[in-house]
């Protein structure tokens, strides 16, 4: 599969779903207080709904633009009620940062998966898109909460997408498996079976 592809079926854009009713699906005076809270770069002016998705029955996703550099974007979500946008609420993400699980409120790149709940972000650390972080959230019903961290920090021109980004995973960490040829020890779980 090339990697276009499956950052696509991967990364569902919260774009598609915006429409007529995606403008004011959020009302003003709460989005500029999310992006106060949230310590967003943009100016609130400049700051738009970028899309919406089903979260549940009852609730959307939708996403706000909160910063922007020369690679990369980010934005916040926000939890809506459908029969009630005026109860809209920031929502918090847990990320990964300096080597441990934070809490913050803006994402990267985001898609999300309607089906399985599952929000990725990807950061690219470069322009070339060879080195950065993915990472992968799952909606508990109150934030995103991390399920998994891929980070490549050297910038050396071979790929890091989501089809090549398993030997780079930070959290959880894996468990380091033996090569191949390499001898099992006796006492091992391994040699056990």
């Amino acid at each position: 599969m090339s990697s276009a592809i499956g950052a696509v079926l991967l990364t569902v854009s919260l774009a598609t779903g915006v429409g007529a009713s995606g403008k004011d699906a959020v009302p003003r005076s709460i989005i500029e207080a999310g992006l106060k809270k949230a310590q967003c770069t943009l100016p609130p002016r400049k700051a738009e709904v970028v899309g919406t998705e089903k979260l549940s029955a009852h609730l959307r996703i939708v996403e706000v633009s909160c910063w922007k550099t020369a690679d990369n974007e980010g934005s916040i979500l926000f939890a809506v009620p459908v029969e009630r946008k005026e109860l809209a609420q920031l929502v918090g993400v847990d990320r990964w940062r300096a080597g441990k699980v934070e809490h913050g409120y803006s994402v990267a790149s985001p898609g999300y998966e309607a089906k399985t709940k599952t929000l990725s972000s990807t950061y690219k650390a470069d322009g070339a898109g060879d080195c950065g972080t993915i990472q992968e959230m799952k909606w508990t019903g109150w934030h995103f909460e991390l399920l998994n961290v891929w980070r490549k920090d050297k910038c050396d021109g071979e790929a890091f997408e989501w089809d090549s980004r398993d030997r780079w995973q930070v959290y959880p960490q894996q468990a380091a498996q033996p090569e191949p040829d390499e001898p099992v020890p006796s006492g091992s779980i391994q040699a056990a079976r």
